[in-house]
């Protein structure tokens, strides 16, 4: 609960439209279910970073991600019951703020997988790397601007000129992230349909990314929206379509064995390399 003796600084907050609103009572339930599933998967994800089968870079963006929900999630179940200040508040913004986009990178890196899984290397489109590089700057210019406005929060209380700084740099990064999502779902159904990919590995890489898409348009039309009133501004609406659906997203990222469905490119036998190694030099 907000804490009353800094009415102004909490009409001031409540200006920038921040996604889930200040945390009330109602929220304490749901903070604490998904906080538990949360922890659980947690178990399934250490499994992964451990097995060597398992292991992947690509599940360094779920860890950062899971760490910020469950870091939210303790913070806003707590307000739920107690009165918070306005760090606490700032804080709790910034972890629903940043947390999703860590989780799409990864579709990215999927992405190129799925398609050097089976393409040859001489076949293998040259747009497809350069096209994933300015997918990723546009996420670092998410990320990057999502802080921005963040840290600006402090300084917007006591200069409300800067309100609408911070409300411009949250609307960028919603943007920004949402046409990142979509057109990196472009992008495997293009690639599908021009290389036959296989079908199953396709709809898994849109079924992860649909449920961003729908976390993804939440997220603009809710920082865009101004009627508090609105459906979009509703509690039930931001737990299930960023929370639910990122959720979602996270489980399914950490479901699979990424080496095993998304191999990439062929790697050369150990045995063919020494065996090149001989013929050199006996060529020698």
């Amino acid at each position: 609960m907000p804490d009353d003796s800094l009415p102004s600084q909490y009409e001031l907050l409540g200006q920038i439209n921040f996604t889930g609103g200040f945390p009330v009572t109602s929220d304490l339930a749901p903070s604490i279910v998904f906080l538990i599933v949360y922890v659980i998967s947690v178990l399934l994800l250490v499994f992964r970073l451990i097995r060597k089968q398992d292991r992947s870079r690509l599940l360094i963006r779920p860890s950062i991600f899971v760490a910020c929900r469950i870091g939210m999630l303790v913070l806003r179940a707590i307000m739920s019951k107690t009165t918070y200040g306005e760090g606490e508040l700032i804080a709790e913004l910034v972890l629903v703020s940043i947390g999703y986009l860590f989780l799409i990178e990864p579709i990215i890196g999927l992405w190129k997988l799925h398609l050097a899984s089976a393409v040859t290397q001489e076949a293998y489109p040259t747009y497809v790397n350069s096209l994933a590089r300015v997918l990723r700057l546009l996420l670092i210019a998410a990320i990057a601007t999502a802080i921005a406005g963040s840290s600006l929060i402090s300084s917007a209380l006591n200069d409300s000129s800067e309100l609408s700084t911070v409300r411009q740099l949250r609307q960028a990064s919603a943007i920004l992230s949402m046409v990142t999502v979509v057109i990196t779902a472009l992008s495997v159904i293009v690639t599908h349909v021009h290389f036959s990919l296989d079908a199953r590995r396709t709809v898994y890489l849109l079924i992860v990314a649909a449920c961003l898409i729908i976390t993804g348009v939440y997220r603009v039309v809710q920082v865009y929206n101004h009627d508090m009133t609105a459906p979009v501004q509703s509690k039930a609406a931001f737990w299930i379509l960023q929370i639910l659906f990122e959720f979602i997203a996270y489980c399914l990222l950490i479901a699979i064995s990424i080496p095993t469905h998304f191999p990439g490119a062929p790697k050369e036998p150990e045995g063919h390399q020494l065996n090149d190694v001989e013929s050199g030099r006996n060529k020698a």
